[in-house]
């Protein structure tokens, strides 16, 4: 508990316990003494101004740390991308040199072919035989065995492969 929320607490009581006994007098009712009375008789007042105070100081460093977070949040999506430009180099390298591993003193490198992936050019030209009918929401689009027809050189409206990629792998030791 912070000072000001142990101050509000303690002034709290003692304006609970000044309000009992202006109702037990009976002038419950009556807003202005009620007020008038807990200002006069406690520190109530000063007590929520400080908890104001402190909240105002809480803003300030959630602003503050927000702002950095942003900032750090900035150098690493600037780091990971000069990591894939850094890798892309690297895979670039190893392909004109045709070289598939590379054994470092710190790592070994393995540049591995992947297998030509599916490219959907149009949906609505692919024929019928390659959607799953289902209930809700609609058909589905089967694309392991479009993508196996499309392996065995048959041609599909609405669909093809592209050329396949390169996976770059990096083992530390």
């Amino acid at each position: 508990m912070s000072p000001a929320e142990h101050m509000i607490a303690r002034n709290t009581e003692a304006a609970k316990k000044l309000l009992a006994n202006i109702r037990a007098g009976g002038d419950g009712d009556d807003v202005d003494l009620i007020a008038d009375t807990i200002e006069g008789e406690t520190d109530l007042l000063e007590a929520i101004g400080e908890a104001l105070n402190e909240i105002d100081e809480n803003d300030v460093l959630i602003a503050g740390g927000e702002a950095k977070i942003e900032q750090i949040q900035g150098r690493v999506s600037a780091t990971k991308k000069r990591n894939d430009r850094i890798r892309a180099a690297i895979e670039q390298a190893m392909i004109a040199t045709e070289q598939t591993t590379l054994r470092l003193p710190t790592a070994t490198i393995t540049l591995s072919k992947r297998a030509p992936g599916l490219i959907i050019t149009n949906e609505a030209d692919i024929p019928a035989d390659y959607w799953i009918e289902q209930e809700r929401p609609a058909p589905k689009l089967d694309k392991k065995t479009l993508l196996s027809d499309l392996k065995e050189n048959k041609t599909v409206a609405g669909a093809t492969l592209d050329n396949g990629s390169y996976s770059l792998t990096l083992r530390r030791k």
